[in-house]
């Protein structure tokens, strides 16, 4: 009954779907892209009647995460191809080892009847879903076919897991679906542990494991001339969200007048691009941008990071880091890239979205977290009492302590191929 009912909530929504991908795709114009995947209709005729393994990640985080899962599972298993779904044209944007038998496509939308084509047309072995993608429609659809689902890399945070227990019993049935939950922390494990009886494993952050790019001193010295950045101290606002932007711009005036620093500020969406810049030109600084042809530009002191799939140029080009999403109200964006480029990371007070590795990465002395009125004094003092060989050590051992359970998943998760 309970299925029933979702499933008639989903249908009436589905009637409205057109209007939310066409006010995204205003904004974002890449949501008009593959729009037929949406409902159920694939065309990707390579990959039928195929043995495949499938892994749901819906936006960039979760691609990341499975991209050194996939270097390492894809050339064991040399008779399956491998299919990533999405829910956002920036996930389905990142790059994944090149092989012609990864094939990337939107999952549909959650009904009965667009699960049921989804399903018959791509057929899989197995479905992984990473973090906190749970679709009970696709689950219910997996079950009746005996086809095995893990929840892998998963996380539940407590603003999530208050909203789970509004429908607890719902709750409690979905999950109840899923073969295997492999959750990122013990915390991540108690809150599910209020909607499950089932056993869930814990194994460390996959993102741990994704292979970052690195600027060779060269790539790095040359993109500083290009951007107008070259010997000044770079500060970075990475994912940043809105409100934060103008924030950082009104805290770093004394140090934006200063020739020898600079503000770097990367949004965490693509439709924000030009309201950033805006903003920017509205405060009277000159600014330059990733996006234009980089031919040498004039010395500025605001860069904008506007091209996607680039967050390591821009951490590899900054002295010190400030995670976006934790300065307002919006629980952080992740800090693992930053840390896998051993860039010392500050963080705001909102962390509900990456509670954990926060707490873990301020225990292991590898984050710093202020309040937003601490920012101008948090920069003065990091760029006059440095300690480098401290900082070294400790995101050493911080970054051996979390990969190391790569390998154990794979073994785990391969029973079920």
């Amino acid at each position: 009954m309970k299925f029933l009912i979702y499933q008639i909530i989903i249908h009436a929504l589905i009637i409205l779907a057109p209007i939310k991908f066409s006010f995204r795709g205003l904004k974002q114009p890449d949501y008009f892209k593959f729009l037929f995947e949406r409902f159920g209709i694939y065309q990707l005729k390579r990959i039928k009647h195929k043995k495949i393994i499938w892994f749901h990640c819906v936006s960039v985080g979760e691609t990341k995460a499975i991209d050194s899962l996939l270097k390492k599972i894809v050339p064991l298993y040399n008779n399956y191809d491998f299919l990533i779904t999405h829910t956002t044209p920036t996930g389905r944007d990142v790059k994944l080892m090149n092989s012609n038998r990864i094939h990337r496509a939107y999952l549909c939308l959650d009904s009965w009847f667009f699960n049921q084509c989804f399903l018959n047309f791509f057929s899989p072995k197995v479905a992984f879903f990473l973090e906190t993608e749970i679709w009970p429609g696709m689950l219910h659809a997996l079950n009746k076919r005996n086809i095995p689902a893990l929840l892998i890399n998963a996380r539940l945070s407590n603003k999530s897991l208050g909203k789970y227990l509004r429908f607890k019993s719902f709750s409690q049935e979905v999950l109840s679906r899923f073969n295997l939950i492999v959750a990122q922390s013990e915390e991540d494990k108690q809150n599910f542990n209020q909607l499950t009886n089932k056993e869930i494993l814990v194994y460390k952050n996959l993102k741990f494991n994704q292979l970052v790019p690195t600027l060779s001193k060269l790539e790095k010295n040359q993109l500083l001339t290009q951007l107008g950045l070259r010997n000044k101290k770079v500060i970075s606002l990475i994912s940043s969200r809105d409100g934060e932007e103008d924030l950082f711009l009104d805290a770093m005036k004394n140090f934006l007048k200063n020739k020898e620093y600079a503000l770097l500020i990367v949004p965490r969406h693509p439709q924000r691009f030009q309201e950033v810049k805006n903003l920017i030109q509205k405060k009277d600084y000159s600014f330059n941008e990733m996006s234009s042809n980089l031919k040498r530009m004039p010395s500025t002191s605001v860069v904008i990071g506007d091209t996607m799939g680039e967050v390591y140029k821009y951490i590899s080009l900054s002295d010190l880091i400030f995670i976006g999403g934790s300065f307002k109200d919006y629980g952080s964006h992740s800090p693992i890239e930053s840390i896998l480029l051993k860039k010392p990371v500050v963080i705001g007070p909102s962390t509900f979205n990456f509670k954990s590795i926060i707490n873990h990465g301020l225990k292991g002395k590898v984050f710093l977290q202020i309040r937003p009125e601490q920012i101008g004094e948090t920069i003065k003092k990091f760029f006059k009492e440095k300690n480098t060989a401290e900082f070294k050590k400790n995101i050493k051992a911080f970054l051996k302590e979390n990969q190391q359970d790569e390998d154990k998943l794979i073994k785990l998760i391969s029973k079920y191929f």
